[in-house]
């Protein structure tokens, strides 16, 4: 009898061990992070590239007319400045301007509105003397100077270039006295139209 009772003590101790070493690992189980499996937290990858893709196709015909709208820029001036100017890129240009006057603009890089111009500018092919301040902006024209101090080689990297507030390589001119007009066209903007016609925006202009 007692043999009996020891086996029966022996087991109720063995199964009462094996029930809490069970719990703790439960415990610990809850505890770890998964490392493995479908995590439901997780954005499907799949339904964002069809949301990508969904936004690029309903984009693309705004953003292709967009792009067809940079390509040429217009400007009308009023006030006391003479201007006649060409240039084809500021690496071969002739002419100048000098005086001051207000300007309403579609410009380059999707600068729409007004401003005040004041300064004077000359250009002979790569050569320029160029004093010129543009402020008092309206709209989305951006402020900017462009001072060379003296004749020298026109240089791209000056900031108002730099930034895009002018476009250095633009080819067109800027002509009137007391009202003038001015026109360029923008390869750069013909090099993003086509590029993004093919998928790939060069100038990271596209709408989102």
């Amino acid at each position: 009898m007692k043999k009996i009772c020891c086996l029966c003590a022996v087991f109720m101790m063995t199964c009462f061990a094996a029930f809490c070493a069970d719990d703790a690992a439960k415990d610990k189980s809850k505890e770890q992070p998964l490392t493995s499996g479908f995590d439901r937290t997780r954005p499907n990858q799949f339904v964002e590239n069809m949301k990508m893709v969904g936004r690029y196709a309903v984009l693309y015909i705004p953003n292709r007319l967009l792009d067809a709208s940079d390509i040429i820029s217009l400007e009308l001036g009023f006030g006391g400045e003479v201007a006649m100017q060409f240039q084809v890129t500021r690496y071969l240009q002739f002419g100048g301007s000098h005086g001051c006057n207000y300007f309403v603009t579609k410009g380059f890089d999707r600068q729409c509105g007004g401003g005040y111009r004041d300064g004077t500018r000359f250009g002979l092919v790569c050569f320029a003397t160029e004093n010129v301040v543009i402020d008092d902006t309206c709209g989305s024209v951006r402020k900017s100077v462009v001072d060379s101090r003296g004749w020298q080689i026109a240089d791209f990297r000056a900031d108002a270039y730099r930034d895009n507030d002018i476009d250095f390589w633009a080819v067109g001119g800027r002509f009137g006295w007391l009202c003038d007009i001015g026109f360029n066209v923008h390869p750069v903007e013909i090099a993003d139209f086509v590029t993004s016609c093919c998928c790939y925006d060069l100038r990271d202009d596209d709408l989102k």
